[in-house]
């Protein structure tokens, strides 16, 4: 039986195969390639397991001088980076574009946009979480003692993030991260170098220390490498399968990490939906960025009356759809990243065809690196589209007699991502979401929350653990530390050595005191509570 690749692997690539510890060749290279052609415009030596060593000790040693600097300053680079990130914008767009052969008005929206709002929502969200006054707790236990939570950065992290977003997902960790007072060892995809070194220079040219966020240039083997390196913390965008490979490696050094991985996001079309708008939404979902979005709805369920409007809807908007170098500004799916992943996507298509789906359309290809647009319809359950991710533009449409059976297939898989309902009735399809197994789901809409900078994103099941955005993102940032000061220094504490005759009996009464139903109980315990509070036990 045939088993594919994971299509998101390359951030890991060896991981499974090949210790960390390995010896890499002395000098390998990463390239920046246009994907529609296969030209390499650019070539990176990738770090070694040295450079990895180096990058981690500077950082270690640069990163208390970092995070003891006021919020207030780091909130200013922050600032700093999102006002350089705007100037810059369109050149930005421009790499992205070429590297990753989206359309340059999509990386401005769906990349830098999202980036230049969530710096925003950071400089807000940062210095209310680093906020930690103090506060007295309730109940009588604890009537002497003042407390307090401290948010403290873990120290130094490693960052590895995937070529789809290279941009957006990259600045998902690196901000906030950086701006809680972390430094930050960041490794991109190989097949997106260049954007990262725009990102790196962007970050150095705002304020940030160069000691503090470093760049390594390489491919799985410097991610492994990375992972395996004396960091405090992981975070890791990209397959399953390496997913799995930098869990292992963080268990080993009982050190916690992030993992968002892949994702086969179902669609809900309810009955009384509106197809040309769920059609509409859902062609752009799937088939922007060509179909290599993580969020993206991948198996559509269409409930019995809407599914005939609904295939012909989708199918008019995906055979219509103009494929091509992305530079042209008509094109509207480009190719994709490289010829090995369209390999793969045509073997999981073939498959589904092979078990009876049908192809209801199919776009152009403006070449042998670019797949067709396609969308599947009848598409049996044991279909390896049913229940691996389809990283590329291929949709899968099953009709469904209502919702509960639509509720049912869409949570029948290993992962838990996002997902989508579409309905007129907001109300109803909001009732339908919640009962849906995934990390976040839109009404009416796609993609969106993978970009809101204020609610947290990241998946449950095999789509990974941890939460990038909103104060959950924040919060993985940061160690809490609990303090609790006693009001009175010199005062024994009634619980501590010296203990009497009499100590059960006030040791109860205090239990009573603090929780006893009704009045006339703590009244009785009283006494027992003084003597235990006022007359604590002999020094030692």
């Amino acid at each position: 039986m045939y088993v594919s690749p994971s299509p998101r692997m390359d951030t890991f690539t060896d991981m499974t195969q090949e210790s960390p510890l390995t010896a890499a060749p002395a000098r390998r290279s990463v390239e920046s390639q246009r994907p529609g052609t296969g030209e390499t415009w650019r070539r990176f030596p990738a770090s070694d397991q040295a450079d990895v060593a180096k990058a981690v000790g500077d950082a270690r040693d640069a990163q208390p001088a970092w995070a003891a600097i006021p919020v207030g300053q780091r909130i200013h680079i922050l600032g700093c980076f999102h006002d350089l990130l705007f100037d810059r914008r369109g050149e930005l767009a421009e790499l992205i574009s070429r590297e990753t052969d989206k359309p340059a008005h999509e990386a401005m929206l769906t990349e830098i946009g999202v980036v230049l709002d969530n710096a925003v929502y950071l400089r807000r969200a940062i210095p209310k979480l680093l906020a930690s006054g103090w506060f007295t707790a309730s109940g009588p236990a604890f009537i002497r003692k003042r407390l307090r939570v401290a948010k403290e950065p873990y120290g130094v992290v490693g960052v590895i993030t995937p070529w789809n977003y290279p941009f957006m997902l990259a600045c998902a960790r690196l901000l906030p991260a950086l701006a809680t007072g972390n430094a930050v060892v960041f490794k991109p995809s190989e097949f997106t170098p260049s954007t990262a070194e725009f990102t790196h220079a962007l970050l150095l040219d705002a304020g940030f220390p160069p000691a503090v966020v470093q760049l390594l240039q390489g491919d799985g083997v410097t991610g492994a490498a990375l992972a395996a390196a004396a960091v405090d913390k992981l975070f890791f965008t990209g397959s399953e399968r390496g997913g799995r490979a930098v869990a292992h490696t963080a268990a080993e050094r009982l050190i916690p990490c992030d993992l968002e991985l892949g994702g086969n996001d179902p669609a809900i079309v309810l009955a009384d939906a509106d197809v040309g708008h769920a059609a509409s939404g859902i062609a752009w979902g799937r088939f922007s960025n060509a179909g290599q979005t993580c969020v993206a709805p991948k198996r559509v369920f269409v409930e019995d009356a809407a599914y005939e409007p609904f295939v012909k809807a989708i199918s008019t908007v995906v055979s219509a759809l103009r494929t091509g170098d992305a530079s042209a500004a008509e094109t509207e799916v480009g190719a994709m990243i490289r010829p090995e992943f369209r390999i793969v996507l045509e073997s999981q298509r073939d498959d589904a065809v092979s078990r009876g789906a049908r192809v209801a359309a199919v776009g152009t290809a403006a070449g042998p690196r670019f797949f067709p647009p396609t969308v599947l319809v009848d598409v049996p359950a044991g279909a390896r589209v049913m229940s691996e991710e389809t990283f590329g533009p291929l949709l899968s449409i099953v009709r469904v007699k209502d919702a509960a059976e639509a509720v049912t297939r869409a949570n029948a898989s290993d992962y838990g991502l996002s997902a989508s309902v579409w309905s007129r009735n907001t109300a109803r399809a909001t009732s339908i979401a919640e009962q849906l197994e995934c990390g976040t789901v839109s009404v009416n809409d796609v993609l969106v929350t993978a970009g809101t900078p204020a609610i947290p994103h990241g998946g449950v099941k095999r789509s990974g653990i941890g939460r990038s955005h909103g104060e959950a993102g924040l919060a993985a940032c940061v160690r809490t530390k609990a303090l609790v000061a006693d009001r009175f220094p010199s005062w024994r504490q009634p619980q501590w050595f010296g203990y009497s005759a009499r100590r059960p009996e006030d040791v109860d009464a205090f239990i009573r005191f603090a929780h006893a139903r009704g009045p006339f109980g703590k009244v009785r315990a009283l006494a027992g509570v003084l003597r235990f509070v006022l007359r604590p036990g002999r020094p030692l």
